[in-house]
């Protein structure tokens, strides 16, 4: 227990016999019950976690390798229908790459904030440039660059998983669609914006060791770019016709479609060449107004 919650960890898996061990061995004692999501492994994962000397309850739930995005959605299906409305429940990759002692901390920012999703953020930790790959660096920063966009708001460290929710956003969250493999994050976070979750960020160690990433970049790129589309304009038009500040929100859609006009006459001919520049200047105020109406979202008391 951490303050009178239950506080659950889920943990995806995929062939990672070699450091699930030791990602289930250091857990903080807080920890009541982990729910281990196998996807699919084949090297004695599930061994390892039935072996595994542990204080807390553990429960395994078993997929067939459809990704991390996939595993984690199945572990918050599981805990909707068994948690109170007070508990806790945070996500820790079975490979070891998230710090332990930075998940109390976490929960503890969570309610400071009196948010309802609190993220990791390793780009925050001052350890990030002696144990973060420089590539690994930059492609993040361009993926929170295309994810704030999508989101309508701000977003540091886009690619960690690291994170604790209330109860409440697994309910609310249960019959969204789910992106089932990596960019999950990303698409979880978007969803957020979209339900109006007040979401905080902490700093959390980046830990890296002998792990290899399964991410194929360019199919990670041009896969996750059309879900970023998508969803953003789904996000987008959604709060236009549901949400909150819709005035601001017309005046953005307006400034947008104004963008794209300005490239239309351009290529017809129409207007000098120099109208071009509308583009850029229409998707920016867009920009800003999305993010005018999106930043907070609803707070938790």
């Amino acid at each position: 227990m951490w303050e009178g919650r239950r506080l659950v960890v889920v943990m995806p898996a995929q062939n990672e016999a070699s450091h699930i061990d030791t990602a289930l061995r250091t857990l903080p004692a807080e920890v009541d019950m982990v729910v281990v999501v196998d996807d699919g492994s084949s090297d004695g994962t599930i061994e390892a976690v039935n072996s595994a000397d542990r204080p807390y309850d553990v429960v395994v739930l078993q997929r067939g390798g459809q990704g991390v995005g996939a595993a984690v959605a199945m572990g918050f299906n599981h805990l909707s229908n068994v948690l109170d409305a007070d508990d806790l429940v945070a996500v820790m990759d079975g490979d070891g790459q998230m710090d332990p002692n930075d998940l109390i901390p976490l929960c503890h920012h969570l309610v400071a904030e009196q948010a309802d999703v609190v993220k990791g953020d390793r780009l925050a930790h001052p350890d990030v440039k002696g144990v973060m790959p420089l590539l690994r660096r930059v492609a993040n920063r361009g993926l929170a660059v295309l994810t704030t966009l999508a989101s309508g708001r701000r977003l540091g460290d886009a690619q960690c998983g690291f994170i604790v929710v209330r109860h409440e956003v697994l309910t609310r969250t249960n019959d969204d669609p789910v992106w089932s493999g990596y960019g999950y994050v990303n698409h979880r976070f978007i969803r957020w914006s979209r339900h109006g979750f007040r979401v905080a960020t902490h700093p959390v160690r980046p830990v890296y060791g002998e792990e290899i990433s399964g991410i194929r970049p360019l199919r990670f790129f041009f896969s996750v770019g059309a879900m970023f589309v998508r969803e953003h304009h789904g996000r987008a038009f959604s709060s236009l016709a549901n949400g909150p500040g819709r005035v601001p929100l017309s005046v953005a859609l307006l400034s947008y479609l104004a963008g794209w006009g300005s490239l239309f006459v351009v290529i017809a001919g129409l207007v000098p060449v120099s109208y071009i520049a509308f583009l850029p200047g229409g998707w920016a105020l867009a920009h800003v107004l999305d993010r005018s109406v999106h930043a907070g979202g609803r707070a938790r008391i």
